[in-house]
């Protein structure tokens, strides 16, 4: 893996978009590029892990965390990155930045096209998903669970209502308005 600084000088704009970050257990690394922007006239490139922020570990810092620092910097950032080598073969082990192990990248053509392209945030056609849901589904091992069915919802919503229009319900909703009229010495 190789490692490099990269300054950028101000003023923001910089001409990337971050992912990840320690609340999401998933290093902070350069999602996307502004072509011609600072950040890609300095040599970033799309999927560079963030190790520093003006001279800060990363491994620590939330998603909000990190863009605030960058926020903070002013006239000039200055960025500790690191390339990952291509994905080989077969799985191996990714170590974060900070040397914790984090999660087995299995080389899968949808799947690396899920992780270069997050920004894509309009849903797909016959669905209500968004890109990004559908990034985060992945990422926690939801994306096979299933929504409630219509029929099931249904028959709640109708149980419901008919709870609210049982005797039961109506002798206890008369007798807590009452007794709240009582308390606050209303008359009901």
């Amino acid at each position: 893996m190789d490692s490099f600084k990269v300054v950028l000088e101000g003023p923001a704009p910089w001409g990337f978009r971050l992912q990840g970050g320690k609340d999401f257990n998933v290093p902070l690394s350069i999602s996307r590029l502004t072509p011609g922007g600072k950040a890609a006239q300095a040599g970033v490139a799309v999927g560079d892990w963030v190790l520093s922020i003006e001279g800060e570990n990363t491994g620590s810092l939330t998603h909000i965390e990190a863009q605030n620092k960058i926020r903070a910097c002013g006239e000039r950032l200055s960025l500790g990155l690191s390339r990952p080598q291509p994905v080989q073969s077969k799985p191996q082990k990714v170590q974060t930045p900070d040397k914790q192990p984090l999660r087995l990248l299995v080389p899968n053509a949808s799947k690396q096209r899920l992780m270069e392209n997050t920004e894509d945030w309009r849903p797909r056609p016959g669905t209500g998903q968004s890109r990004s849901f559908r990034i985060l589904a992945h990422l926690t091992g939801t994306e096979f669970m299933q929504d409630p069915d219509e029929e099931h919802l249904k028959k709640s919503r109708e149980k419901y209502v008919l709870e609210l229009q049982s005797p039961r319900y109506t002798r206890l909703r008369d007798w807590h308005h009452q007794r709240s009229a009582h308390v606050l010495n209303v008359q009901s």
